[in-house]
């Protein structure tokens, strides 16, 4: 059984190790009344990956008119309005022209779209995609950071691996009395 509980323990701390993770920051300008401005910059910090593909989303009920401001001359980007007949959410996605993407460890920024916010206050953080563009699978999921925030998103939402990590330890300890009471019997 401490073969068992070791073993998994090894398993939870190199699963820590390999998390791929990208950021996605931005700063919000308030253009004019309920017209704002995302500008958008990404840091590929993932272990192997190199992003071909990003996508953020604008919550449907709380954005609407997008429109693309600008974006790098090696990415070709576009915005979908959120939509209430699907209902689905809008969102903006680049898409590296360039074959290698954006290697580990570099930068691209220029990203910017306009919007009108439907909610109260500044413009929150969003949820993105990194997206494989030749498989359509989502890499990782994140959410925004204000560029004063240094806050990585994680490939696994760290709410996620602890929990699955306090589920997989209480179910070794199950099985752990389990085991001890057929030894006793």
């Amino acid at each position: 059984m401490n073969r068992l509980i070791k073993t998994a323990m090894l398993m939870a701390s190199l699963s820590f190790a390999t998390l791929a993770s990208a950021q996605v920051s931005y700063t919000v300008t308030d253009v004019s009344g309920s017209t704002w401005e995302y500008n958008y910059s990404i840091l590929n910090s993932t272990a192997v990956t190199s992003i071909g593909e990003f996508t953020v989303f604008y919550t449907l009920g709380e954005y609407s008119n997008l429109k693309l401001e600008s974006s790098p001359a090696n990415w070709s980007s576009i915005v979908a309005q959120p939509d209430a007949s699907l209902p689905a959410d809008g969102f903006f996605d680049a898409l590296a022209l360039d074959a290698s993407g954006l290697t580990h460890g570099n930068t691209a920024s220029g990203f910017s779209v306009e919007f009108t916010y439907l909610g109260k206050g500044t413009p929150p953080s969003q949820v993105f995609n990194i997206v494989d563009p030749n498989t359509y699978y989502t890499e990782v999921v994140g959410e925004t950071s204000g560029k004063s925030s240094s806050t990585a998103a994680p490939e696994i939402d760290p709410g996620s691996t602890s929990g699955c990590l306090v589920f997989l330890f209480g179910t070794l300890a199950v099985i752990h009395g389990r085991q001890s009471r057929k030894t006793r019997s």
